[in-house]
């Protein structure tokens, strides 16, 4: 259910409001403060704002921790990149730029789930062949003002399906049971009575939370590519308040550096490992002849590492994913 941000008009104070006709003038008050200028001048070209590079390559590192059910790691060597940077929708590289923002969508939708627990699939569909993709945004918004009227708020994550006749209808991954008699009421309110349904698929038996959420993604983000779209509108939804466990750092590397991708998986492994523990199983792939890569893993009792460091594990062949 689509959450619309909207920021509150900010609150004016004797200190920072202009002198003019409009601020009256007391015997008892200093004269008023005229406003800060809060520009950053960052088109200033002066030695004192630019940023030296570092003596060596950069590799980033980021760390998703959402406990012993599930992590995600990714790293990559930074290539500085020279140029002017064309508008948005005319790169030539459009093509694969889409075929990325679309893996980040799914990735995003799969971490989300994860941090909200996400177990249960709401679908909301409409008994018209409803094509307009606005109008099915502003019942979910009404939908979502509607339930939390009532105190019924709860965190989801929200994507678009487009069938073959071309109805539109929205996916809705939440947590735990939902009232689904309270849910119908209010979507038959928003559509009109018998004109839509409400279904409600809960988790399989012996389903692990993290299978869960990612059986979840997999599922509410099959349509991104049919879905008809135009240039920058979203791909997914959700509520406000989805906080991704996420942890950032650059390592700044000698460039005569050796092996420094077996090193950088080597890394990663060792860090999976000591966040999960040697009970766990672990799925990698490289990219780029090991430019670039992630590792994922959770913990399983069926699964046991021994670590030898005299013949450590190689990583996996670029291109192609390991499971170890």
């Amino acid at each position: 259910m689509p959450h619309r941000h909207q920021e509150e008009p900010s609150r004016s104070s004797s200190a920072d409001a202009p002198a003019g006709g409009g601020q009256r003038r007391t015997a008892a008050g200093p004269p008023v403060a005229p406003k800060l200028d809060r520009r950053t001048f960052l088109d200033d070209r002066t030695s004192s704002h630019s940023i030296a590079r570092p003596e060596g390559h950069v590799w980033s590192i980021k760390i998703h921790d959402f406990g012993k059910q599930w992590m995600e790691a990714s790293w990559g060597k930074v290539e500085p990149h020279s140029g002017k940077k064309r508008e948005k929708g005319r790169s030539i590289n459009r093509e694969q730029n889409e075929k990325r923002a679309r893996a980040r969508a799914k990735g995003e939708i799969r971490r989300k789930c994860l941090t909200i627990g996400a177990d249960h699939l709401v679908t909301f569909t409409y008994r018209d062949n409803v094509e307009n993709r606005e109008r099915v945004l502003r019942d979910l918004e009404r939908l979502r003002r509607m339930l939390a009227r009532i105190g019924y708020s709860i965190p989801y994550v929200a994507v678009l399906e487009c069938q073959r006749r071309g109805a539109i209808h929205p996916h809705v991954a939440v947590r735990g049971f939902q009232d689904i008699r309270l849910l119908r009421r209010c979507w038959y309110q928003i559509v009109g009575p018998g004109q839509g349904q409400v279904n409600v698929k809960g988790p399989r038996p012996g389903s692990s939370p993290v299978k869960l959420a990612r059986y979840l993604s997999k599922y509410i983000s099959k349509d991104l590519d049919s879905l008809p779209r135009e240039f920058e509108e979203h791909r997914y939804f959700c509520s406000l308040g989805i906080k991704v466990p996420i942890e950032q750092m650059q390592l700044v590397v000698a460039r005569h550096a050796k092996e420094m991708e077996f090193k950088m998986y080597r890394l990663l492994l060792e860090e999976t490992l000591r966040r999960l523990g040697d009970q766990c199983t672990i799925t990698s792939w490289m990219g780029g002849s090991g430019t670039f890569g992630w590792m994922s893993g959770f913990a399983d009792p069926a699964s046991h590492w021994i670590r030898n460091r005299s013949s450590p594990l190689p990583p996996p062949t670029p291109g192609q994913e390991a499971h170890s």
